[in-house]
């Protein structure tokens, strides 16, 4: 199984990874969380085989699942 990462900017202004996370629903979880409650900066999530989902798509599923 492949994993997926998040890349962000922290509230200390760092660019930062998250650990390895195993799915694609699981990492825009991440993000989410991230954004609500660190306040961070999403770039992008990286997953298997160079996918990767823009910050567009991301805000897009986080404004869609709030909760």
């Amino acid at each position: 199984m492949s994993d997926w990462k998040v890349l962000y900017r922290d509230q200390l202004d760092q660019d930062r990874s998250s650990g390895s996370i195993p799915s694609k629903e699981a990492a825009l979880r991440r993000a989410r969380n991230l954004y609500r409650d660190r306040r961070a900066a999403i770039y992008r999530i990286e997953g298997p085989a160079g996918r990767i989902i823009p910050r567009e798509e991301i805000m897009h599923w986080v404004s869609a699942n709030k909760w």
